[in-house]
């Protein structure tokens, strides 16, 4: 059972969020082109961006991951992936579009996470595939791609990497499972999800977020329950949802112009 404890924040069009080991809380706004940032997860009173090419601007931001003191953010129009420190203070960019190495090239990226050992990895959307850098920004592999064959990655939305390294990809009919050398180990959903807009990943199961509903899945992928969306009791409307995210005894869920925060309450 969710009981909502409040509501943050008002946005344009919020995508995806984020927190990290000590508590902040991150906010990815795709229309306003802003990343949103606060240490409280009732305050967001940092942000950085507005349109534009620069290093402290976006052209449509649409993911985000962190490793409590680095904030890396997938800037889709600009074809690269901008890191800043946690209080979105600018560091560094990852740009490969032109280099001449074929296979480290990437344009429009969808998303970006991190594995506990620090490499970044990179949802490729011109080409539909993963490509995963060292902590230093040099290319180490591509996954996912052609070489997949009917299993290939097919318009990905996000990606997640979970404690044990096993990498999850979202695609708007189904989860992929790979293991962290990018071989294909399992695929969570076929013919059943539909209209994906995020994942969360917890302890023990996989928490996925339609635009109707939200179903627990089990890490080897069996349904275990679900929710749906229009039958949660909030103080403003919920329209619109996309994205999660679990913490302790709450779920964080956002919607293009709110986060929602949730206790989970069990009977």
């Amino acid at each position: 059972m969710l009981v909502e404890e409040f509501v943050v924040g008002s946005f344009r069009k919020a995508v995806r969020l984020q927190t990290n080991p000590q508590g902040w809380l991150y906010v990815v706004d795709e229309e306003q082109n802003q990343i949103y940032a606060g240490h409280d997860i009732d305050s967001l009173s940092q942000s950085v961006g507005g349109y534009g090419w620069t290093s402290t601007t976006f052209d449509r931001p649409t993911g985000i991951a962190t490793d409590g003191l680095n904030v890396y953010v997938s800037d889709y129009g600009n074809h690269r992936i901008q890191r800043f420190d946690r209080n979105l203070a600018y560091l560094s960019s990852l740009t490969t579009r032109d280099t001449s190495i074929h296979e480290a090239r990437f344009g429009y990226p969808t998303g970006v996470a991190l594995s506990q050992s620090g490499d970044l990895f990179v949802l490729d959307g011109e080409n539909d595939r993963v490509l995963r850098f060292s902590q230093d920004a040099r290319f180490q592999q591509t996954f996912g791609g052609i070489e997949t064959g009917n299993r290939k990655i097919t318009n990905p939305l996000k990606i997640i990497i979970s404690h044990d390294n096993t990498i999850y990809v979202a695609e708007p009919t189904r989860i992929l499972e790979f293991d962290y050398f990018g071989n294909l180990v399992n695929v969570v959903g076929e013919g059943v999800l539909k209209d994906v807009r995020s994942f969360c990943v917890t302890a023990g199961s996989l928490v996925v977020l339609t635009r109707d509903s939200m179903i627990w899945y089990s890490r080897n992928g069996i349904a275990a329950t679900s929710i749906l969306i229009s039958s949660l009791i909030t103080a403003e409307p919920l329209q619109d949802p996309r994205d999660l995210f679990v913490t302790g005894n709450r779920m964080l869920l956002l919607d293009s112009r709110r986060l929602h925060v949730f206790s989970i309450v069990v009977h």
